[in-house]
């Protein structure tokens, strides 16, 4: 593991990018997530801040992500969160066009027949 430094720097790394991907300021994010401004700007600062697990989880929870994710640790490997990083990558197939739909279905069925 990181020491306490490099952690809190990739914590505050992927808050930051996973709020910005979302369009989300620091005020809607804490909103969201349920704490204070002032606290996710100083986790955002990374400067050895690091959230409590509760905090975390709120932040996790508002992001729509796993607290791992955030803390850049391995998915386990029994969570069945590989589906849900699957289809948090690509799950907007069906703004696709049909063709492409089904060229993805007939892809998946037969991958799935092995």
């Amino acid at each position: 593991m990181a020491d306490k430094q490099q952690q809190a720097a990739l914590i505050s790394k992927n808050i930051k990018h996973m709020r910005e991907v979302l369009g989300w300021t620091q005020a809607k994010l804490a909103s969201e997530a349920g704490v204070t401004a002032a606290a996710l700007s100083k986790i955002e600062k990374g400067d050895g801040r690091i959230p409590t697990i509760v905090v975390l989880r709120k932040i996790a929870s508002a992001l729509n992500v796993k607290p791992y994710e955030i803390t850049g640790e391995d998915a386990p490997e029994d969570s069945g969160d590989k589906k849900v990083e699957f289809f948090r990558k690509w799950g907007d197939l069906d703004k696709l066009p049909e063709a492409d739909q089904q060229i993805l279905r007939d892809m998946m069925e037969r991958f799935t027949k092995k």
